[in-house]
C-alpha cells in the first residue's frame, strides 16, 4: 500500500528542500555547517551577522478559533512567543547570544473577518514582556523598530503574524556546526514547564500544526467558521476548543495545540555561559531548534554526517495527534519535534555533559542522551531514528 503523507496533502512541504534549493545560489552564507545563514561584517572585523524571519504559522488560525469559542483575546499573545521563539531559537542555535538583536514585525491581516484592534493590542503587549523577559535573561534586546500592518482582504482569508531579527555576534562566539565522528547528541524536552514557564507545555512548538488542528478539530467549525478553513483543509475532526481528552493530563484540545514555542535562546545562552565559565566552550560543535523537519531536523547542521538518535517515548500531544490522524509514526518524527525540542552536539567529553546536565537542572528542562554521530562517507547528512515505534532514516 503506498503511503499517503498527510502533510504533503494539506499542501505543506515540512523539509523544504526544494525552498533551499532554489535559493541556494542567491543566498549569502560564509557558516555553510552553521544552523542559519551568516556573513561576514565587512565593514568590522571579527564580526558577523544575520538576518532571520519566522512566524507562528497556522496557529494564528487555532488562536482565532479560540478566541471565537471563549472569548478570550488573551489568546493572541501566544502569537508573539512563537514568532519570537522561532527566530530567536534559531539564531542563538548558530551562537547569536551576546550582540545586539532588532526586531521588526508584519501582520497580514482580514479586519472584516477578525478584530484587529483587539489582535493588535495583545500582540503590542506580549511584546513588552518578551523584550523584559529577554533583557532580565541577559540579551541585548533593546530594539524594536515597528514594521509592516497591511490590510489585505482579497488576499488574507484570516491572518498571517511574522517577526524578523536582525543580529550582530562576534565571530569568536559563533557555534559553527563543525560536527565531528564520535561527537554525542544530546536533547532537551520540549514538553513540561521551563523556570519561566507559567503553564504546562505539551511541547508542540511551532511547526505540524496544521496537521494537528485539521486532525482534531470537530468538522462543525468548518460550516461555522468557512474563512477558518479552505478547501482541503477543512477541520476532519471531532473535538471542541475546551475538550479535555483524559490523554492530554489536563490540558485542553486546544490548549495544547497553542502551547508556545519554549525560548530556546534562554537554554542555549545560558549553554554557552556555563560552557565558557569551565573553559571548554569549544567543545559545543552545533545545535539544532526541531522546527521544520521535526526530530531529523539536525540534518541541517555539519557536513557528511550521520545522525543516530534513540527517541525517548512522544509526549502526549503526538500520540494524541497520531491516533487521531492515522499518519504513520515515520511521518510524525518529520514534521513533529515529537517531544525533543533542541539537539545539542558536542565533544564526547564528562565535562561537556555535566555543564549540559547544570544547565538542564537550572532551567527545569528535562536532559536526553540521544546518540551518536557517525562519518557519512558520500558527504551527505543522514539522521537515523530509533524510536518506540520502528528505526526511520531520512537523508
Amino acid at each position: 500500500m503506498k503511503k499517503i503523507n498527510k502533510y504533503k496533502e494539506l499542501g505543506i512541504d515540512a523539509g523544504k528542500k526544494n525552498v533551499r534549493k532554489i535559493f541556494k545560489k542567491n543566498i549569502s552564507n560564509d557558516y555553510p555547517s552553521a544552523f542559519v545563514n551568516i556573513v561576514h561584517d565587512p565593514e568590522i572585523a571579527g564580526t558577523v551577522f544575520t538576518q532571520h524571519m519566522d512566524g507562528d504559522g497556522s496557529k494564528i488560525v487555532q488562536r482565532i478559533l479560540h478566541y471565537f469559542e471563549t472569548k478570550d483575546p488573551t489568546i493572541f499573545q501566544g502569537a508573539v512567543d512563537d514568532a519570537i521563539s522561532m527566530n530567536t531559537g534559531d539564531i542563538a542555535a548558530s551562537g547569536f547570544l551576546f550582540g545586539k538583536w532588532v526586531i521588526t514585525d508584519v501582520i497580514n491581516i482580514n479586519a472584516k473577518n477578525l478584530p484587529k484592534e483587539i489582535i493588535m493590542k495583545q500582540i503590542a503587549l506580549r511584546i513588552s514582556d518578551l523584550m523584559g523577559l529577554y533583557k532580565k535573561n541577559g540579551f541585548d534586546m533593546n530594539y524594536f523598530l515597528g514594521g509592516e500592518t497591511a490590510d489585505l482582504p482579497t488576499q488574507v482569508q484570516s491572518m498571517v503574524f511574522d517577526v524578523s531579527i536582525y543580529a550582530r555576534a562576534k565571530e569568536t562566539e559563533i557555534i559553527s556546526g563543525e560536527v565531528e565522528a564520535g561527537d554525542i547528541i544530546y536533547g532537551f524536552a520540549s514538553d513540561g514547564k521551563a523556570k519561566w514557564e507559567k503553564n504546562n507545555n505539551s511541547g508542540i512548538m511551532s511547526n505540524g500544526v496544521t496537521l494537528a488542528r485539521i486532525e482534531l478539530m470537530s468538522k462543525e467549525y468548518s460550516k461555522k467558521y468557512p474563512f477558518l478553513s479552505n478547501g482541503k483543509s477543512g477541520y476532519r475532526g471531532k473535538f471542541k476548543v475546551n475538550d479535555k481528552p483524559k490523554i492530554l493530563e489536563g490540558m485542553t484540545v486546544s490548549e495544547a495545540i497553542l502551547s508556545p514555542t519554549r525560548h530556546w535562546a534562554i537554554v542555549i545562552k545560558k549553554i554557552a555561559e556555563k560552557l565558557k565559565e569551565k573553559g571548554i566552550f569549544s567543545m559545543l560543535h552545533g545545535i539544532s531548534m526541531n522546527t521544520g523537519g521535526g526530530a531529523t531536523k539536525i540534518s541541517h547542521v555539519g557536513k557528511g554526517i550521520i545522525y543516530k538518535k534513540k527517541m525517548p517515548m512522544p509526549p502526549s500531544i503526538f500520540q494524541f495527534i497520531q491516533s487521531e490522524s492515522g499518519v504513520t509514526w515515520e511521518e510524525m518524527f518529520q514534521d513533529f519535534n515529537c517531544g525533543i525540542g533542541i539537539d545539542i552536539v558536542g565533544e564526547n567529553n564528562i565535562k561537556f555533559k555535566k555543564a549540559l546536565k547544570e544547565v538542564a537542572k537550572e532551567v527545569h528542562i528535562e536532559l536526553f542522551e540521544l546518540g551518536i554521530c557517525e562519518a557519512n562517507k558520500n558527504f551527505e547528512n543522514k539522521v537515523i531514528l530509533d524510536t518506540p515505534y520502528g528505526i526511520f532514516s531520512r537523508y
